[in-house]
């Protein structure tokens, strides 16, 4: 009878496990998921205490604590794994009255932007991303600046060139940024987050490490 017991048990554990390894082996990239998971993911919406213009970022990041902030009026949230680093930055500058064009122009040289638009109240800059002037390799930078009366608002995005095409909630939602308080979009929960994109993203940090060495073998 125990020996029964045993088979049947050693049985169910062997077929879960076939399972498990070939759920990993269903899963998709790292950059395929995660771009479900930023589709699917709720936003929040922050307020800057000292100019109060309003953001809106994924859930899944993390927001700099205001002790940390250097300067009036910036903000800063974070999402990094061991594959990808993503970073949006926000803050205000004190434009002395210069036109977006020429604002444009010479902030265009000065960041080596590859790209630039200019609009009615706010001009667009992207290009590799550059620190302490050496060029970060595989990133870059896309940068929305609106002008009101005589300040500058900025929001910055840095992100991995190999995730451009899934980021594209993200780029609209920079095209599209207003800096005060926007009516908010009436949505269900489930069209904000939904449990599945949530559960394979996780999955798929757990199995990934794993994928090429057990997976394929299979």
């Amino acid at each position: 009878m125990r020996k029964a017991i045993f088979i049947f048990i050693a049985v169910i554990l062997v077929a879960v496990s076939i399972d498990w390894i070939h759920s990993c082996a269903d899963l998709k990239s790292h950059k395929e998921v995660f771009g479900r998971y930023l589709t699917y993911a709720e936003m929040y919406e922050y307020k800057d205490k000292d100019y109060d213009y309003v953001v809106r970022v994924p859930s899944f990041f993390n927001a700099q604590p205001d002790s940390l902030q250097e300067e009036k009026g910036r903000m800063r949230f974070d999402y990094a794994d061991q594959w990808i680093t993503l970073v949006i930055e926000n803050h205000v500058i004190n434009s002395d009255g210069m036109p977006l064009q020429k604002g444009m122009d010479s902030l265009a040289q000065m960041l080596n932007a590859t790209e630039h638009r200019l609009g009615s109240d706010y001009f667009i800059l992207s290009g590799p991303q550059y620190e302490n002037g050496s060029r970060i390799d595989g990133y870059s930078y896309y940068t929305k600046i609106t002008g009101n009366h005589k300040l500058w608002f900025v929001y910055t995005m840095i992100y991995p060139d190999d995730y451009k095409d899934v980021l594209t909630r993200l780029f609209k939602e920079i095209d599209d940024w207003q800096i005060w308080e926007r009516p908010h979009l009436k949505l269900k929960r489930g069209e904000s987050q939904t449990p599945k994109a949530v559960s394979e993203y996780r999955v798929l940090l757990f199995c990934q490490p794993f994928i090429h060495k057990i997976c394929i073998s299979f």
